[in-house]
């Protein structure tokens, strides 16, 4: 199997000084073992904007972790992405958020994740093969159309809201059989555009997961939890298939 990232970007799977400097400016009541929930800025010298970092409880170095790169097209402050990525799990995965424009050509939010994840793999121990793009409400559509338009960079996409409405999803069909998309949303107006994507994405060889949930402005713990099971049987399956 071979990285979808740069080898060369994997420097130091260690804890960074950039974990050490933001221990010192955080309140000692979020760490936990001298190991960060949450992180309030990213890496310095990467020049790549954040609005939060999510570090597991018990974060082992030597792991290699799976990665949640969440898309945000509105202010995500570190309390509630550390919140959100607990729902999920609180040992299972790092986390990062990056901050996007709803009107952001695809090409461009492909560059920030590009930068982001290159900047996080300097500090902290991802596992390659294990980084999963993801979204929620507005920015569902776009974190489908970027990992569709790059399969190869990504170990599968969540989308919990309304899907893409004007572009071609599937541009790289060749790539995309046995991709992994989890969406979701509620029993309203997108709920037949999420039918019909599905439809799409499974005739195109996509392992695809609709889940549903009742209306409401919160995304339940039901879901985050239904999520953590659908990350993780993939991690299984994927450990079954290299063994």
């Amino acid at each position: 199997m071979t990285s979808r990232w740069p080898l060369e970007l994997d420097i130091d799977p260690g804890r960074s000084q950039v974990a050490h400097e933001a221990q010192s400016a955080m309140d000692p009541a979020v760490w936990a073992a001298g190991v960060p929930l949450a992180l309030l800025a990213p890496p310095a010298r990467s020049g790549a904007e954040i609005d939060g970092l999510f570090l597991p409880e018990g974060y082992e170095p030597t792991y290699a972790y799976p990665l949640l790169v969440w898309l945000s097209t509105v202010p995500v402050s570190p309390c509630e992405f550390e919140r959100r990525m607990r729902a999920i799990s609180e040992r299972n995965y790092l986390g990062v958020c990056i901050p996007v424009s709803p009107q952001a050509e695809v090409a461009d939010v492909a560059l920030q994740v590009q930068n982001v994840v290159c900047a996080v793999r300097r500090d902290y121990h991802l596992h390659s093969e294990r980084i999963i793009l993801a979204a929620a409400a507005d920015a569902a559509a776009l974190s489908l159309e970027v990992a569709l338009r790059h399969p190869a960079w990504f170990g599968g996409v969540v989308s919990l809201g309304a899907p893409p409405t004007a572009r071609c999803l599937l541009a790289e069909a060749g790539q995309l059989r046995g991709f992994r998309a989890f969406l979701g949303g509620t029993p309203g107006n997108d709920w037949p555009a999420l039918k019909q994507t599905e439809r799409i994405l499974w005739t195109a060889g996509l392992n695809v997961r609709l889940w549903q949930w009742s209306e409401g402005s919160r995304i339940p713990a039901n879901v985050w939890r239904e999520l953590n099971h659908w990350l993780m049987a993939g991690i299984e399956n994927e450990a079954t298939v290299w063994a």
